[in-house]
């Protein structure tokens, strides 16, 4: 069964996908892969909303055993109703070679508390949800192999988007995604925007500017000559996320 209802389990929902509730695929344009030989990686990313630094995304993607495992450690701390909200969470990503998602586990801790399991190599997919009520969700979606993981909050995943994508195409390139917060399903599009100075952290930087869009959001991705992630900007939400030197 395939369910379209938001879980609502993250406590500081700073940069949502916003995916359209719609349990139908469009098949049009659908993007072929080009998966990077290795797409190893790791970094931190510093979080601002409104201009404020608000935490740091500590994350590395290895390959281990032919498979590609993408770990990270989010640290938030925003204000709320006049009090600092701190919370930590761990998003866990295990693909195979060709970056198909085959396990996902979120956790947070902080002044709430929640965590998700995703099994991807079930059919149906099955998912366990414990929400921030402490309430237990278990669900099964109907998702095709080939689904991108971009879940909130989690700016590494943009990366294994880009590494997805055929990145010297000029046109949008379409991508079937999940969102394990919300449980939601959708699609998202990648789109070419060129390349040219954009100022990151202070810093002028000649960089390659994607925009990835949902019907809800639009987001602007700026990657480096080797495609790695450097400034990610939604300002719509009043978010960018820039990588540390």
């Amino acid at each position: 069964m395939l369910t379209t209802r938001r879980t609502c389990i993250a406590l500081l929902p700073i940069l949502y996908l916003t995916l359209s509730c719609s349990s139908s695929w469009s098949q049009d344009g659908k993007a072929s892969s080009a998966v990077a030989s290795d797409p190893s990686d790791h970094g931190t990313f510093e979080l601002f909303s409104e201009g404020k630094s608000i935490g740091t995304e500590k994350f590395e993607i290895r390959v281990h055993s032919g498979q590609v495992q993408a770990h990270a450690e989010i640290h938030l701390r925003i204000d709320q109703g006049g009090k600092t909200v701190d919370a930590r969470t761990t998003p866990e990503l295990v693909m195979d070679s060709q970056l198909h998602p085959l396990s996902y586990t979120w956790d947070q801790k902080g002044l709430q508390s929640s965590h998700l399991t995703i099994d991807f190599s079930s059919t149906p997919v099955h998912a366990r949800y414990k929400t921030v009520n402490g309430e237990d969700d278990v669900r099964d979606f109907k998702l095709p192999k080939d689904v991108v993981v971009l879940d909130d909050n989690v700016l590494h995943h943009y990366q294994l988007l880009l590494d997805r994508a055929d990145l010297a195409k000029a046109e949008k390139q379409v991508f079937q995604a999940f969102v394990p917060q919300e449980a939601l399903p959708g699609v998202v599009t990648i789109e070419s925007a060129g390349a040219g100075p954009v100022t990151v952290g202070g810093a002028s930087m000649n960089l390659q500017h994607f925009v990835l869009t949902t019907e809800l959001a639009h987001i602007n991705l700026w990657v480096d000559g080797q495609h790695h992630l450097q400034f990610v900007s939604a300002p719509e939400a009043r978010f960018e996320g820039v990588r540390k030197p």
